[in-house]
């Protein structure tokens, strides 16, 4: 009974404690949306929270003239949004689960206070390393202060996924393969939409397996490397997996101390999780993406950089049929990845998720030279 007790204590704490910072995050998403209004108003009601942006700004630096304004104007006030979110929880649950989370939220706003508004969130980053948690840390809320209309959430990003806000595209610059595709042409359409200034990467034209030297200056001058080329036939193992190594390391060697981690986002496919039924030329296209799977183990949990997994059921392409397009495929893929997703399934069929299991513990297989 005891433990029952305490069980349903810890458990009701840590979930009041969940919601009064998603709380805040609305309020927060809410403040920057009054910084960018039209209406005076509404600027004013924002200007406070423009402190804290200057405070710790987009090159990831400290004003330090702004500590004490940073800590009246946001600290304060965020505090404050915390223990009233916390306190309309009194009603409904025990005294003793509200006061311990408003104790908690007091301590931390003190501890923040005691270190000048340098606390555990915010941190001075010479390079940002990748993370994936679903837990809100230091780097990701880095990628805030760089990017102050996205990545809002404070303690776990379940705001960001709702809100659609785990994802930069706007300025970002994009190189990609397999633009014309029935996949990259919507998806390229769906990026410029978004703000990305996309550059295509054509086979032939700008690369061959055999020459990528032409690619380097374009990698260079991208934040963003998507990989959406592919092909079936003998000339499989090249263009789905080693043509995808060798671009992707060309990329990162010439980003080796970005501060915003660059990102890679490439197209695997669901046959990594299902038998090619006996088909000779299926089979060979199971051993290319297979084969690249496994380098996409690596990549997964390189803090060098983001790298996000596409995964799509069959869509309708060249290579053979499907039961949805590839618009709807490209759609759902930015749908998943604007909300921070690194394992992108884009499935009807449910084999995307099994392939998760499989890509998690999936060995990775050694580099060979570009």
């Amino acid at each position: 009974m005891i433990a029952w007790q305490l069980g349903t204590f810890a458990v009701g704490t840590f979930l009041l404690y969940v919601a009064s910072t998603i709380v805040f995050d609305a309020v927060h998403f809410a403040l920057h949306r009054c910084i960018a209004s039209r209406l005076r108003i509404l600027r004013i009601v924002g200007a406070p929270h423009a402190v804290h942006h200057a405070f710790l700004g987009p090159d990831l630096r400290f004003d330090d003239q702004l500590t004490w304004p940073n800590i009246w104007a946001h600290r304060t006030p965020e505090w404050l949004v915390q223990l009233g979110a916390t306190a309309c929880a009194a009603p409904v649950l025990p005294v003793y689960c509200v006061a311990c989370v408003a104790a908690v939220h007091t301590t931390i706003f003190v501890i923040s206070v005691a270190q000048r508004g340098k606390d555990a969130n915010h941190k001075s980053f010479r390079t940002v390393p990748s993370t994936s948690s679903i837990f809100v840390g230091p780097a990701y809320h880095a990628l805030h202060h760089a990017y102050p209309d996205r990545f809002m959430s404070s303690f776990v990003k379940l705001f960001d996924w709702i809100a659609g806000t785990g994802c930069q595209l706007h300025g970002k610059r994009i190189v990609m393969t397999g633009a014309s595709g029935a996949f990259g042409e919507p998806f390229r359409r769906l990026l410029e939409r978004g703000g990305a200034r996309v550059t295509s990467l054509k086979f032939g034209d700008h690369w061959t397996y055999d020459d990528y030297t032409r690619v380097d200056h374009a990698l260079a001058h991208a934040d963003i490397l998507v990989l959406a080329h592919g092909a079936k036939g003998p000339a499989a193992m090249q263009a789905n997996c080693d043509s995808f190594v060798a671009l992707i390391e060309r990329f990162l060697a010439r980003h080796p101390d970005a501060q915003i981690p660059v990102e890679v986002w490439a197209v695997g496919s669901e046959i990594e999780a299902h038998p090619a039924w006996g088909n000779a030329e299926l089979q060979r296209y199971l051993e290319s993406k297979r084969a690249y799977a496994r380098h996409a183990w690596r990549y997964y949990r390189d803090s060098r950089f983001t790298y996000r997994h596409i995964v799509p059921s069959a869509f309708r392409s060249a290579m053979g049929p499907g039961l949805i397009s590839g618009r709807t495929a490209a759609r759902a893929a930015l749908f998943f990845i604007r909300r921070g997703a690194r394992y992108v399934p884009v499935t009807y069929t449910g084999i995307a998720f099994v392939n998760y299991c499989k890509f998690l513990i999936a060995r990775a297989r050694p580099l060979t030279a570009p």
